[in-house]
């Protein structure tokens, strides 16, 4: 048996406001019942004898905060009940000067109640109301709400007024808890996440069991609580609305591709081309896929044009995707798909959009690198190494000492990475892109429509898991065809192939897939036919191996994946036949689809021989013990554990096969680590500045814009806390006895990844302006400030401010490329036309 998450401290506090020694209510005014009478009068009598907020507190049984929150409450009340009573009196038909003497207070104040609310009265009344139930929604959808430090910035309010709410809640019958959750992502075991919780259960042990449960806010605002604004449970479309394109009709040809009815106003999504969605559909189904409007003539009621690889006649309810938790459990759209939804437009809920590929990793992993040629490897680590030095001495030519220490310290934690993982840059041009399908019969097999490439270019294209080059097509880039123009137009980050292409990527499919593109003018890249083993084999193992009960469980089939990938590396770096090479490919394939389809793995394993291959690839003389072992048996392939580029005696070499690409990586990581050394000393050397009050008056409008982005970037604080207790909960509920420490570990970054996921933790980046920049350079932002805007700052952007770079284009350049894309010119054709590449000119509109 496993404990719960470690919740080691659970504090509560929130009691009923107490106010010298009467109780609450006691007197013959009735509104003194409410309490805030009394209050006021005790502390108005202490405030006059000159007492100090801390002093008055302690007389009155509260602390400091709780006193300030019972001045705003006592004062909002004070307010309502004297404008109350005065139009009474007046109505009476006593005059001003009459209704002040009965009320004690001057003619002035009178006249100020029986005026109509100001504009700003009305606003704070209407804030409080819609924030108070706000968290009361929020307490009821949840039973256990996230009222931490954060959660005020995206109510637009004060942390002061944000309190007072939360307090008066607490003297209503909800209770306050603090908890603290071991954070599973801290290495050292010793940093807590804190997470104050409003909830209707008074139960301390209740809400230590159901730490999971505790949710955030799901309402925001944009302007200050007048408004709340919320995720909405996703429209559910009826299944009426859709057409099914089976396997037979040419739905596999196009899986995973969702194709809408242009002009439909729920399925419409702006300006963008194609979306990764979830439709939800019928009572607990959705759509999972990628949408792109269609060029097909529907149906009369037809909007939407779903295409499966599912056999004819397969019931509707097995080819859509039943939700992970249904409308009756949950309105939140990202539990009831599994993923998180980015923003919401009718009936679409968006995951990824037009323009969020174009952000992802463009550099080549040693699983794909370490298959090609000696000199692709040679070339590609050198390359790497060269822009580590470079970036260093970026980095170590910047002013800013702060801003220096900063970027240093982030470099040196990447080295650690770098050395450990081994990815290196790619060749110029490359791009990671999600794949479209072009179903026309004037696009060849051998073409593909990618508008950042120029026409006539030679492409290759690359997906992981990589078995070996006889998974790479080549392809001509051919960006004039009017079906694919139609469909993805100025596409930055998709590209459009035949669905004969999938097949040769190991098996793609069109529900969000994505590929490297790599420019292979030059034949750099080598590429194969597709192993004739391999011809159909996609079918014809779902035959052999489908079984009617479930054969692997999620983490065995990561651990089976892991070791097929490595086999194959190994086998491939001591120059296995392509048959030898075919037996293990067909293995991983079986692994990959043995979760999902329910395929016998282990008959797997046996028909193609694996472990024959293991036995005559994998056997080899184990580094640390000195006895014979089977299994990873390059650098290439090694746990990434082995390497400890800070450790000054560790030789990257000890772990190197001796064939020539082992020697490459080995002779890389020693490079890297040469390179971190350096940096060390410098980092070590750099002085903390001195905060200037002159420049702080000069500057006073960009420290105040700097605060309000600080400000909004921290919202992202409890998603983040929502995020560690999730993590918490997958964790334990995962963990298992027999799991090793690296099994653990694995697990907890996957069920980090998850929770943040699953719950949308992300930043939003500080844009910091050129005049920002002139505050921060006069040291009008001290040190500590600075460091806290760095966290959260978007780093690109203060690279080009600490260490600017000369701009290529000029606004006439710039105002002619938006002019020439808008005219449906291609992002390579405007590039060349303007002599500049297409990641410049991408950088530059940017």
């Amino acid at each position: 048996m496993f404990e719960k998450p470690p919740i080691d401290k659970i504090l509560h506090y929130g009691i009923k406001r107490r106010s010298g020694r009467y109780p609450w209510g006691s007197g013959d005014d009735p509104y003194q019942a409410e309490g805030w009478m009394k209050f006021l009068r005790d502390y108005e009598t202490l405030k006059s004898r000159g007492l100090k907020p801390t002093e008055i507190a302690t007389k009155l049984g509260m602390n400091t905060t709780q006193l300030r929150n019972s001045i705003t409450w006592a004062r909002a009340e004070e307010g309502t009940y004297n404008t109350a009573k005065a139009r009474e009196l007046k109505e009476q038909g006593l005059s001003n000067v009459a209704i002040g003497k009965q009320m004690g207070v001057s003619e002035a104040s009178v006249r100020n109640y029986l005026k109509e609310m100001t504009p700003g009265e009305k606003t704070q009344k209407v804030q409080l109301e819609n924030i108070t139930e706000a968290i009361k929604s929020g307490v009821e959808r949840t039973g256990y709400l996230d009222v931490g430090v954060g959660v005020e910035r995206q109510l637009g309010i004060s942390r002061e007024k944000f309190n007072a709410v939360v307090n008066k809640l607490a003297e209503e019958g909800y209770h306050i808890h603090q908890v603290h959750v071991k954070r599973l992502s801290d290495p050292t075991g010793d940093k807590y996440t804190t997470v104050k919780v409003l909830t209707k259960d008074a139960d301390l042990t209740n809400t230590r069991k159901n730490s999971d449960k505790i949710r955030p806010l799901d309402t925001w605002s944009e302007d200050n609580g007048l408004s709340l604004v919320k995720l909405e449970p996703p429209k559910m479309l009826d299944l009426n609305r859709i057409k099914i394109r089976y396997a037979e009709e040419g739905g596999a040809d196009r899986d995973g591709l969702i194709e809408l009815r242009p002009g439909v106003e729920d399925l419409d999504m702006g300006n963008s081309k194609y979306a990764q969605v979830r439709i939800g559909a019928g009572d607990n189904l959705y759509l999972k896929g990628m949408a792109a409007y269609t060029q097909e003539n529907l149906p009369d009621g037809v909007d939407i044009i779903f295409n499966t690889n599912k056999a004819k006649g397969t019931p509707t309810e097995d080819v859509l995707k039943k939700m992970k938790m249904t409308p009756q459990e949950t309105d939140d759209p990202s539990f009831m798909f599994g993923s998180s939804v980015i923003r919401q437009k009718g009936a679409l809920n968006i995951v990824n959009e037009q323009g969020d590929w174009n952000t992802w990793s463009t550099t080549m992993s040693s699983q794909f690198l370490s298959k090609q040629s000696i000199s692709l490897i040679k070339d590609r680590l050198d390359a790497t190494h060269e822009g580590l030095v470079r970036e260093f001495n970026e980095i170590n030519s910047m002013t800013n000492p702060v801003v220096k220490k900063y970027l240093m310290e982030s470099y040196i934690d990447g080295l650690d990475a770098k050395a450990k993982h081994l990815k290196a840059r790619g060749l110029p041009k490359t791009k990671n892109h999600v794949l479209l399908p072009i179903n026309d019969k004037d696009f060849k097999p051998n073409e593909i429509y990618a508008p950042r490439y120029e026409d006539g270019e030679r492409v290759v294209l690359v997906r992981h898991p990589h078995g070996g080059i006889f998974e790479i097509p080549e392809l001509v880039v051919n960006n004039r065809n009017k079906f694919a123009r139609n469909m993805i137009g100025n596409a930055p980050d998709a590209v459009g192939i035949h669905p004969s292409v999938a097949e040769k990527l190991s098996g793609a499919d069109f529900d969000g897939d994505t590929a490297l593109v790599i420019p292979n003018n030059n034949r750099q890249i080598k590429t194969s036919r597709t192993l004739k083993e391999l011809k159909n084999w996609g079918d014809e193992m779902h035959v052999l191996y489908k079984r009617d009960h479930k054969t692997i469980s999620d983490r065995t089939k990561q651990l089976e994946m892991g070791k097929i990938s490595n086999l194959i590396t190994d086998m491939t770096i001591k120059g296995a036949s392509q048959s030898e090479i075919a037996r293990a490919v067909k293995h991983s394939m079986v692994v990959i689809d043995s979760e999902k389809h329910n395929l016998d793995y282990k008959q797997s394993a046996v028909d193609n021989g694996i472990s024959a291959l293991v036995k005559r690839y994998q056997t080899h003389t184990n580094p640390d013990t000195g006895k014979i072992s089977r299994g990873a048996s390059t650098l290439v392939s090694r746990s990434k554990r082995k390497v400890d580029i800070s450790d000054p005696n560790f030789d990257p070499h000890k772990y190197s096969s001796g064939y020539v690409q082992d020697e490459l990586y080995a002779n890389y990581i020693k490079g890297i680590q040469s390179v971190k050394n350096t940096a060390t000393k410098v980092y070590e050397s750099i002085p903390r500045p001195k905060y200037s009050k002159d420049a702080a008056k000069v500057y006073a409008e960009e420290i105040k814009s700097l605060n309000a982005k600080l400000n909004t970037a921290l919202l992202n604080a409890p998603r983040e806390r929502q995020a560690q207790l999730l993590t918490n909960n997958l964790y334990y509920s995962n963990l298992k006895p027999e799991m090793s420490k690296d099994d653990k570990q694995k697990l907890k970054s996957r069920s980090l990844a998850k929770a943040r996921d699953t719950v949308g933790a992300k930043r939003s980046n500080i844009k910091i302006t050129d005049r920002e920049w002139e505050a921060i350079q006069a040291r009008a932002v001290s040190a500590t400030k600075l460091e806290q805007i760095l966290k959260n700052a978007d780093m690109d952007i203060v690279r080009k401010h600490a260490a600017p770079r000369q701009v290529q284009l000029t606004p006439a350049k710039l105002s002619r490329a938006q002019s020439l894309l808008s005219r449906g010119y291609t992002y390579a054709e405007v590039a060349k036309t303007l002599g500049v590449s297409t990641s410049t000119l991408t950088e530059e509109l940017k």
